[in-house]
């Protein structure tokens, strides 16, 4: 599916709002359908589980989504691994995460994320007490990740997130 296609499906998804699941990896999917899908959670749908796996979504479609995640009441998983994202997208989302207060799993594993967005994730490991999973593996973490989940480690922190970098 590309971006056409997927803005197609989307209008018909805002006319008809029931649909709680769904899976759009491997597709082509970049920034264009990230920000369709971005609208259609900002308050119109009701997924609970939204998979963009292996899509072409890079900094600018991550910050459509991300804009989305402070307002949407109702996404539990957003599966964004295997993109683009970058530091930059990655850390909209990760601010996002900071606001969001239903998202309880996370997966931005094999999006070139480095120190900043690490950084980012400590803060969300502190702050948020709603999250229980985050999938950051796959990264170049390797270097910074002690650091950082040392950091968090030692703040008082939801006890139930259960990280994989």
């Amino acid at each position: 599916m590309d971006d056409d296609k997927l803005r197609v499906l989307i209008a018909h998804m805002l006319d008809h709002p029931v649909l709680i699941e769904l899976d759009l990896s491997h597709n082509v999917i970049s920034d264009r359908g990230a920000r369709a899908l971005g609208k259609l959670l900002n308050g119109h749908s009701q997924l609970t589980k939204l998979s963009l796996s292996n899509n072409s979504v890079r900094s600018a479609g991550a910050h459509a989504l991300a804009h989305a995640l402070t307002r949407n009441t109702t996404l539990l998983t957003l599966d964004l691994r295997l993109n683009q994202l970058g530091d930059d997208g990655a850390g909209a989302i990760c601010r996002a995460l900071l606001r969001n207060a239903t998202l309880v799993d996370v997966v931005l594993a094999g999006n070139e994320l480095t120190e900043p967005t690490a950084s980012i994730m400590a803060q969300v490991i502190v702050q948020n007490n709603v999250l229980t999973s985050i999938d950051m593996s796959c990264n170049r973490l390797a270097q910074v990740r002690h650091n950082h989940i040392l950091y968090a480690s030692d703040m008082p922190i939801n006890q139930s997130i259960n990280q994989s970098i």
